[in-house]
């Protein structure tokens, strides 16, 4: 689903999608977009955010009430605090215009590695050091915080907390180490799934990225005091509280 106000640029996001074996649907404002979001239940979504009916927050925002499809945020201002908006409701990834179709293309197939649903095997489950922490091939737990790798939920405490895409995989990376830090570049990289095709390092605006996520996480998850309780601010990086 492209929701996109400017005719050239939709198709231009379409030509892409159907040269990666998609099938398209456009949609020229945020209301229409959303309505056919809900209509065709699409993989993806790309989604500008100046659009004269409804900016694309609000679409992203009004998406996610329904939808588990993949979000890509488009942007015409290199502004880090339009890519964070565009997180925090709800997109998985963001694009600053303009962007080469190469790009996109490889953003599209990094979003698609990593599965909103994953199958596994039965659980093992092996404990760790001092016995705060079990692990298995769908289940991660750590001092009361639980992550479940299938369903992609989280739990802390027994509560269930609700998390973003990105903000999954940025727990899931770092309960995956363990104690080990993970730097900020390791972290964007990660969070990218793969390096791109075109093999572009790491931005200033990606770790900057990783470290919103990282506040967004400790929000959600009550750890805003320090010393926090699940994720330690590292020099450069972070890890997984003991």
């Amino acid at each position: 689903m492209i929701i996109e106000d400017e005719e050239d640029v939709r198709e231009l996001i379409a030509v892409v999608f159907r040269q990666a074996g998609f099938v398209t649907h456009g949609a020229p404002s945020g209301e229409d977009g959303v309505d056919l979001v809900r209509q065709h239940d699409p993989m993806v979504v790309t989604l500008d955010i100046e659009m004269a009916d409804m900016d694309g927050f609000e679409a992203a925002r009004r998406i996610r009430l329904f939808s588990d499809s993949y979000v890509i945020m488009l942007t015409g201002r290199d502004d880090e605090a339009d890519a964070m908006m565009g997180l925090d409701n709800g997109a998985d990834d963001y694009i600053v215009k303009p962007f080469r179709p190469r790009e996109l293309r490889s953003r599209i197939n990094a979003l698609l590695r990593r599965p909103r649903w994953q199958e596994g095997p039965t659980p093992t489950t092996s404990h760790h050091a001092g016995g705060s922490g079990r692990r298995s091939a769908e289940r991660l737990e750590h001092n009361g915080l639980v992550l479940n790798v299938r369903t992609r939920k989280v739990e802390a405490d027994g509560i269930e907390i609700h998390l973003s895409g990105l903000e999954f995989d940025l727990l899931h990376t770092l309960m995956e180490s363990t104690w080990v830090r993970r730097s900020k570049g390791d972290l964007a990289q990660k969070l990218r799934a793969a390096h791109y095709e075109t093999g572009e390092p790491v931005t200033r605006r990606e770790e900057w990225a990783v470290d919103s996520l990282v506040a967004n996480l400790r929000e959600k998850l009550g750890d805003t005091e320090r010393p926090y309780r699940w994720l330690r601010t590292e020099p450069g990086g972070y890890s997984l509280g003991v």
